[in-house]
């Protein structure tokens, strides 16, 4: 390649949640998330400190840094175009759920909404965060709670692989793809 990139595809695609502030009740945004920890159960996330879109001030970091926690919220095929729809517009401050058509969530561990559109939602509090140069500030969350449609995981909480169509980003071509065939499992 001409030149380097970070081309691991499938990037999970989440939708982040976070408490407004007395100009706009709450926030949505797409971000790069990852595990960090199964038990204790903890996630990463990666905010840019400006939008790719319009190198403005990603709206959600100040929020985030202030509040201190989040929602990630994992969408389906379904609901691929307000997804879209609220990563084109990380910079903007308005109400997003409306502007995307989507419906608030209460949290019950945290203030900061989920969607309730998305079959998995997890609530989390941020443990650190660490400064990524040039401009993207990486946050390290504890999962205090994780709420799931039913029928998305059996009765012993795991995952049903086909039971929503969960979609991911595939860097390198900017085009979002459903989990596709099973091909194994861990421990083979």
């Amino acid at each position: 390649l001409p030149e380097p990139g970070p081309m691991i595809p499938p990037v999970p695609a989440v939708m982040l949640g976070v408490k407004g502030d007395e100009e706009i009740a709450d926030d949505l945004t797409v971000v790069w998330t990852f595990v960090v920890n199964g038990n204790p159960p903890q996630v990463g996330i990666t905010v840019a400190g400006s939008s790719a879109i319009d190198g403005k001030l990603h709206a959600a970091l100040p929020l985030i840094q202030r509040h201190g926690e989040f929602t990630l919220n994992v969408p389906t095929a379904e609901i691929v175009v307000p997804f879209d729809k609220i990563d084109m517009c990380a910079s903007k401050r308005m109400d997003k759920f409306a502007y995307a058509g989507l419906t608030r969530a209460p949290s019950k561990t945290i203030e900061a909404p989920g969607v309730a559109e998305c079959p998995i939602i997890l609530e989390c509090r941020i443990t650190q965060s660490h400064p990524i140069p040039p401009k993207r500030i990486l946050f390290v969350a504890g999962v205090l709670r994780t709420t799931v449609h039913e029928g998305v995981c059996d009765r012993q909480g795991r995952l049903i692989a086909g039971a929503a169509r969960i979609f991911g980003m595939t860097a390198g071509c900017g085009e979002f793809h459903t989990l596709g065939e099973k091909v194994g499992h861990i421990g083979q």
